[in-house]
C-alpha cells in the first residue's frame, strides 16, 4: 500500500472515525452506527503459493465487528489511485472471511464433537449461520471512479443470448468518492478533511473554510493533521499548530507562499546562469561540453536549451 492508503487506514482503523464515516458516508448523517458497537476485525487470508514460491497472504484495508442485535462485519477497501479490479477485489476479501468463518465453524463442531455420526460430513450443519460481511470502497484520488461497480460491469455480456444472460448473477459494490462526500454529514474531525481535500486545489477557498470554522480546526488531532497533509499533498501540515491547539492554516498558506517565493527566486538564478553560459558559448570563449558540465547537463540537453535561449 501506498502512503495515503496507509494514513487513511490508520484513521480509519480508529473506532470514532470510523464509526462517523459509516455514519456520514453510508448513512448520509444518520448516527446509526456508535463507537462502542465496533471492534477491530484485522485478519489476513492465506493466498496458494505462486509460481515463485510465495504465498502472498492478504489483509483487509479496515474491518470491523459491528455488535447489535444482528452482529455484522463492516469493510472498507481504500484506493489511492483508479483500481479498475475493485469488485472482484472486493468479492474475493468478502468470500475469504467467509471461508475464514466456516473453518472456525467446522473447528468448533469437531471440538465438540458434534459429528460422531458423520451426520455433518463437511463439519457444517445446516443450522450453522456465517457472519454476514459487507464491504465498500472509498476513492482518495483527485479524479473520480469512473470504474466498474460490479462483476457484470467487467464482463463482455453484450453479445450473450438472454437465456443464458439470466444466468449470470451480479455482485454489486458501492465505491464512493471522497472528493463527492458532503461534509455536512459528519461529526467529527472528517468534516475539515473532506472539506479541505475538495478545496484542495483553491487556497482561496481553503482558507475561506478555515476562517468559517477555525474554531473546529482548534480542535484537531494529531492523526486528523497528518491525514489531512497527506491527502492534500502537504506534509508539514502539523508544523502549524494555533495557540491553542489544533491546526492553524493561515500559518501554513503563508509559509507555502514563502516557499514559493524562494523557489521562484532559485528558479530564477538558474535560468540567469544558464543564459550566461549560452551567451559565453555562442561568443565562443567556452566550450559546450565544459558549459554542459557547469550546467550540471549533458551536452545533448544543454544544446536544446541554448537553441531554445539564443536560437
Amino acid at each position: 500500500m501506498g502512503e495515503i492508503n496507509n494514513m487513511v487506514c490508520d484513521y480509519l482503523g480508529l473506532p470514532g472515525y470510523y464509526a462517523d464515516f459509516w455514519n456520514g458516508t453510508v448513512f448520509r448523517g444518520k448516527r446509526k452506527i456508535k463507537i462502542w458497537q465496533l471492534q477491530r476485525h484485522d485478519r489476513e487470508y492465506y493466498k496458494p503459493k505462486n509460481k515463485k514460491g510465495k504465498t502472498g497472504n492478504v489483509r483487509r484495508d479496515v474491518q470491523m465487528h459491528c455488535k447489535g442485535k444482528k452482529d455484522v462485519l463492516l469493510g472498507v477497501e481504500v484506493m489511492a489511485t483508479l483500481d479498475y479490479t475493485m469488485p472482484v477485489k472486493v468479492m474475493d476479501y468478502n468470500v475469504q472471511e467467509l471461508q475464514r468463518q466456516i473453518k472456525d465453524i467446522r473447528q468448533r463442531n469437531r471440538e465438540e464433537k458434534k459429528d460422531k455420526a458423520g451426520i455433518y460430513l463437511y463439519g457444517f450443519r445446516k443450522t450453522d449461520k456465517l457472519l454476514p460481511v459487507h464491504t465498500i470502497g472509498l476513492y482518495c484520488g483527485e479524479e473520480v471512479y469512473d470504474g466498474p461497480e460490479g462483476i457484470l460491469d467487467m464482463m463482455d455480456v453484450e453479445e450473450v443470448s438472454k437465456d443464458f444472460r439470466k444466468l449470470l448473477k451480479d455482485y454489486r459494490v458501492k465505491i464512493y468518492n471522497l472528493k463527492d462526500l458532503e461534509e455536512e454529514n459528519y461529526e467529527t474531525s472528517l468534516r475539515e478533511i473532506i472539506a479541505i481535500f475538495k478545496r484542495s486545489k483553491d487556497r482561496e477557498a481553503m482558507k475561506q473554510y478555515y476562517l468559517e470554522h477555525k474554531e473546529r480546526f482548534r480542535q484537531l488531532d494529531e492523526i486528523s493533521i497528518d491525514t489531512m497533509g497527506v491527502l492534500i499533498g502537504k506534509k508539514s501540515l502539523k508544523l502549524f499548530p494555533q495557540e491553542e491547539g489544533g491546526l492553524d492554516m493561515c500559518k501554513a498558506f503563508e509559509d507555502e507562499r514563502a516557499e514559493g517565493r524562494e523557489e521562484g527566486r532559485e528558479e530564477g538564478r538558474e535560468e540567469g546562469i544558464l543564459v550566461t553560459l549560452c551567451s559565453l558559448v555562442k561568443d565562443g570563449l567556452l566550450k559546450l561540453e565544459e558549459a554542459a558540465k557547469r550546467a550540471n547537463m549533458s551536452e545533448e540537453l544543454f544544446g536544446q536549451k541554448m537553441r531554445e535561449i539564443c536560437g
